[in-house]
């Protein structure tokens, strides 16, 4: 038991020179701080992820017609349509850049696209029997009361440019005349 006491004396006093002639810290741990992507690589897909071998959607217009042969032949037509009126009539004179034809290919298949979905929308039976009849008669309706106001001998008597001037003046006079009609300045402010 004597024996403890002067090893425990040694060790104390080794400790003691041992803290006050070395210095120690903790050991610091380097923190890498994030870079502005390093968020993604976590999010990274592999090369054989099933979502990237997929194909992309369709385009918006192609959802809307639905219809592989009127999506071909509609857009070969806009392709020989911006070729003849845009490519070869005056862009390429300008640049070779061929984003603007792109873009306005892109522009007019959605309005084309969007022309087939409202088209699918509508009840042609409806249309045909009900509404395009009822245009029909009231036009023929207001042709035969402003013939027969200007009347009928008279009418067969006139040419064709003067009916049409008589017609567009009782038209006026009843304010049944479309505004388009009444000048051709008056055309743009419909």
């Amino acid at each position: 038991m004597w024996m403890n006491i002067p090893i425990s004396v040694l060790f104390v006093s080794a400790l003691r020179v041992l803290f006050n002639e070395v210095e120690f810290h903790w050991k610091v741990r380097k923190i890498q701080k994030p870079t502005y992507l390093s968020h993604l690589v976590k999010k990274q897909l592999s090369v054989n992820d099933s979502r990237l071998l997929m194909s992309p959607p369709p385009p918006k217009w192609k959802r809307k017609i639905d219809f592989p042969v009127v999506e071909a032949s509609m857009e070969e037509f806009v392709n020989k349509l911006l070729q003849d009126f845009v490519t070869d009539l005056w862009y390429s004179d300008i640049t070779p850049d061929k984003e603007a034809p792109e873009l306005m290919h892109a522009v007019i298949m959605d309005v084309l696209g969007e022309i087939s979905g409202r088209l699918k929308d509508i009840n042609l039976v409806d249309l045909l029997t009900r509404d395009v009849v009822d245009l029909v008669g009231d036009h023929l309706d207001l042709f035969r009361r402003n013939q027969a106001a200007i009347g009928m001998d008279v009418m067969g008597t006139l040419s064709l440019e003067e009916r049409d001037e008589r017609l567009k003046h009782h038209l006026m006079a009843s304010k049944e005349l479309h505004p388009a009609l009444i000048s051709p300045e008056c055309e743009y402010k419909v």
